[in-house]
This record gives C-alpha cells, structure tokens and sequence, in this order.
C-alpha cells in the first residue's frame, strides 16, 4: 500500500502508521489502501473495491477490503477500548469532540475535494450538505451530551411508593457497527460515530464500498482528534461482507444507513443473535404545492431539494402534489429554473445513472410527458440532466420506488385533502415537505403529511439541525438518528431506586396475613373505586392499618396521594 501518493495527497488521504510500499508492479498514482484497526492500516483479507470518480470513470483508488479476519481484529480492538473509554470523563469527551470540529474546520476545504473526487457532489454542496452539518453536530454533542448522559430523576406516580429515590440511567452499549451508504459519505458517519462515542461506545464503521476513501480519512481525523486506538475501526468491505458485523456476538447494536434489502438482511442477521437495529432507510419525499404558495420560492426548493447531490439523498424531493389553481404557474416556474441549472453533479455509477433512466423510460411509457432532461448526456462520466415529468399515473414505479436521481415527477390534485392523500400513498414515510403562504394550511400538512421529517417551505435542512430527529416510519427505516432521541439510541436505559427508609419489610412482602390483605384491598379501592367517598374511606382505613405504617413512611404517602388526587 503506497503511504501517500500524488493521488493520495489530491485525495486528502493521510498516511496511517503501519502502511506498506507499494505492491510489486503497482502504480504509485494510485493509492492501496486497507482497513483502518486498531490505529493502523492493516489487513485486507476480503474484496479489493476499484474506486472510481463518478465524474470521470477514472480509478482513483484500490481498497483491500476487509474480511472475516479483520471484523474479528476490528471488533476485539473496539471491545478493548470501549472497556476503557465508558470510563472517560465527559471534560475529556467534550474536549476531543471540539478538537475533531476544529481539525475538519481547518481541512474543510481538502475534505470538499475528497468529497467531490470520490462521491461525486459539487465542492459547495460537499461543504453545505456534509461539513457544516457534521460541525454542527459535534459541537451539539460536545455541549449537550453530559447533560443527557447524567441520569434522569423520576417522580413516582404511585402514591405508596413515593418515598423512593427513582431514577433512569443511561449506560454505554459498548461495540456499536455504524454501516453508512455513499450518499453522505462524510457527514453520516462523522455524526453517528461522534454520537456512539460520545455516549461512551467504541464504534466500528462500514463505509459504503462506492466511498472507502472518504470512511477511511473519518477514521483518521477521530486519530487525529486524541480519540484512542481502537475506539474507531474502519473496515471498508461490501454490504454482503458487512453481515459479519450484525453478526458477531461482541458487537452490541448495528446502525445502519442505506437501502430497504440492506436493511432486511441486517435486521435478519441481527435478530437471530438478538441484537437491536436502528435502520434509516429509503425514502419517497412527496412535496405539496398548495394554491397559496410563493410559486418561485417553491419552484427553486423543489429543484434544489431534488437535485442537490444530484438527487441522491434519502430525503431528496421525489414527487411533487401541485394543487390544479396554480399548476400552470408553478410548472412553467420549475421549468424555467431547470434550464438555469448548471454545476450538478454525477450520478455515483454507471449503474445508478441506468436505474434513473429506466425509471424514466417507464413513466414515459406509462403516460408521463417530459417537460425537459430525460436523455443521458454523452462525454465522460455519470451525469443526468435534471428532469421534470408531468402526470405520471399513480402505479408508475417513479412515483412507488426510490429514484435517487435529478427527477422531479409533478402530478395536478384538484384539492389540498386529495394531495395529501396520494403523498401518503407510499410504503415510505421518511421526509416530506409543503409550501403555502397560510399557517391554517401549514398546520394541516404537518399533521396530514405522515412522515418522520416534514418541513414547510424549506427541504433538506433538518440534517443540518442538531436538535431534529431523523427517523422513518413504515419500510422507511426502524428507531431515531439525531438528536436526543438519536442519543438515546446509543445508550442502555435502567431503572433504578433507592429506599432510604428503615422499614421492617418491602410493603407487600411476607408474611400474607389479614393486614397484608387488607393493605392490597385498600390500595385497589383508594386508587380505583369510582366514587370519592368511596376512595376516601379507604385512605382513611390505610393509614390505621399497622402494617402500611410500619412500611411506608406517612409524610410521603400524604404527598404522593394528594398529587395522585390532582391529576385524577
């Protein structure tokens, strides 16, 4: 493996201790690289992935990818330092959570390089979709993560047991294995990575096999940042190879980033173990025009939400519901942004770009017109044009399956209930979006639109919000990202009390004598019967009996009642 080669240095890929030459017969103006275990560059018992720029297919890379052996290595070194890590002091945490946003702050511009020669977005969108978000993100964590870390007091709801001390604690999961696809090949993990070790958790990350490189330099600049060897592995392999992660047994929770079959097999191969899964998955972003809208602030997000990235976002804009009094006026503004479009980038292969144009070919067959795009441009590399089709029939595989592609598919509703309607018609929930001026009518789409992610008059920013969930309902994904919520997602929830009064025995433990019995029945009607009275005698009759005073301390037991009494 070439340390640092010419390619290597374009490419933003620092040399790792432990890296070789360059093998016998090889170019030095491409890189070979391995996985990323334990702090160095070794192994490689698995496929060599050919990287390619999309936007010229040129190999820009060779990665010997991981394999059975180097799971094994990646998830012994992870167990190792998560042991050592759950330890850690949140100062310590904080402190090398702010030292990695401050080391991709000072290489934000290299990493947009790496981002565009690799994936294949534009150096502004690599620094708007994925830099910006993923500082963000870290110094959220930074600030934020103590405070969730440090327990949550409970106040009993049970007024015979409100004299206890109650709390949730969050633990550590230990291992987590984050596999991430190459839409957001920096953003993602650098989020969920951060978020895993934040919580305490040694992290092993899968990048997708279009983008090694750019999992490769993650794993470094957490290096780089002071975090220790082996809290972040990076095994670039293929998805099928990444199966031995949901199944290894020291591996405690998979976090995964991709397609529906991806998500089947590992969840599959998670729940024999069992092991849980947190699964973001595809999406069908609908977006709703409503008849008041701001037609060219709607016309310029829509496009912008479908082809930033070159559409290839899980929560890029897919359909578009325009209500029939302002279709004319909104069609031909789309149209005309369309023609003014220009920096998209490639698609990621040779294979993406058929799938977009086969969906395209078949809604055309189906009825749909198009109003522009729709032909693969010649010359080198994995372009599409953006593409705006009008009426395809509600069976149209444009409108039913993921497209990941510059394609806007624009259907005229006669009302604002039956957009909403057809916009639910998905077996995906992800993300969807409306525009209108009236805040009666904002308020209906955010409810009406089911959807993990809705936003109103603005797409795509809520990756960028620290605070905002991101989560899919249906076969849209399983559990949250982000956020407090995405937090939570990296910690083990308990229960625990603590019962600082002297007692002569827990309330209804042995022996089960009359006054046992008659504690249990007072409790059942003082909390249950339907009449005051009724309730009242019973109170009355508990506090004499000489059991419960022995057991329960009675200042508590007034308070925990008359705030029960309240909320009845």
């Amino acid at each position: 493996m070439a340390d640092r080669t010419s390619a290597g240095a374009v490419l933003g890929v620092s040399p790792a201790p432990g890296a070789t030459g360059a093998g016998v017969g090889e170019s030095l103006s491409v890189p070979r690289l391995r996985p990323l275990i334990h702090g160095r560059r070794k192994g490689g018992t698995g496929t060599i992935l050919v990287d390619l720029n999309p936007a010229t297919g040129e190999t820009i890379a060779h990665v010997i990818g991981a394999g059975p052996e180097d799971f094994e290595a990646a998830v012994e070194s992870a167990a190792s330092a998560a042991s050592l890590w759950r330890r850690a002091p949140f100062e310590e945490r904080a402190s090398k959570m702010n030292a990695l946003a401050d080391l991709i702050l000072d290489h934000a511009e290299t990493l947009a390089t790496l981002i565009e020669t690799e994936q294949g977005k534009p150096a502004h969108e690599a620094l708007t979709l994925e830099i910006l978000p993923a500082l963000d993100h870290l110094r959220f964590l930074a600030r934020h993560a103590e405070a969730f870390f440090r327990g949550e007091g409970i106040e009993p709801r049970h007024p015979l047991f409100s004299h206890k001390h109650a709390h949730y604690l969050f633990d550590p999961l230990g291992v987590v294995a984050i596999v991430t696809p190459y839409t957001l090949p920096f953003a993602i993990p650098v989020v969920q990575v951060g978020a895993a070790v934040a919580m305490g958790n040694a992290a092993i990350l899968k990048p997708s096999e279009h983008t090694p490189l750019i999992g490769l330099r993650v794993g470094e600049l957490f290096l780089e940042a002071g975090f220790p060897a082996g809290l972040v592995n990076v095994v670039p392999s293929t998805g099928d190879e990444a199966l031995h992660l949901a199944a290894h047994p020291q591996v405690d929770k998979v976090f995964l980033t991709g397609t529906l079959a991806a998500g089947q097999h590992i969840m599959a191969t998670a729940g024999c173990a069992p092991r849980p899964v947190v699964l973001a998955l595809n999406g069908k972003h609908p977006s709703i025009v409503a008849a008041d809208a701001d037609i060219a602030r709607a016309a310029r997000g829509i496009l912008w939400g479908a082809c930033a990235n070159a559409g290839q976002n899980c929560g890029a804009v897919e359909r578009v519901y325009v209500e029939d009094a302002c279709a004319s006026k909104f069609i031909n503004a789309l149209i005309e942004e369309a023609g003014k479009l220009q920096g998209i980038g490639p698609l990621i292969s040779a294979g993406r770009r058929e799938e977009v144009h086969l969906q395209v070919g078949e809604a055309v067959e189906d009825g749909a017109r198009v109003l522009c795009g729709g032909r693969i441009p010649e010359g080198r590399g994995y372009f599409y044009p953006p593409t705006v089709l009008l009426g395809p029939p509600p069976g149209s595989r444009i409108l039913r399956e993921e497209t990941l592609g510059p394609v806007i598919p624009v259907v005229v509703v006669e009302n604002l209930e039956r957009a909403l309607l057809m916009a639910n018609e998905s077996d995906y929930a992800l993300t969807a979006s409306g525009w209108t001026a009236s805040e009666e009518t904002a308020n209906r789409m955010m409810v009406g639109l089911q959807a993990g992610v809705v936003t109103i008059n603005d797409v795509l920013y809520s990756f960028g919000e620290p605070a905002a969930t991101w989560a899919g309902f249906r076969k849209s994904g399983i559990g949250y990202n982000h956020g407090i919520a995405g937090l939570r997602e990296m910690c083990r929830q308990r229960f625990v009390s603590f019962d600082p009064k002297p007692a002569e025995a827990p309330l209804f433990s042995y022996p089960y004598d009359a006054r046992a019995g008659e504690v249990v029945r007072n409790a059942m009607n003082m909390l249950h019967k339907p009449r005051r009275l009724q309730r009242f005698a019973a109170f009355t009759r508990m506090i004499f009996n000489t059991r419960f005073r022995a057991r329960v301390p009675l200042r508590k037991f007034f308070v925990g009642y008359r705030q029960r009494k309240r909320e009845d």
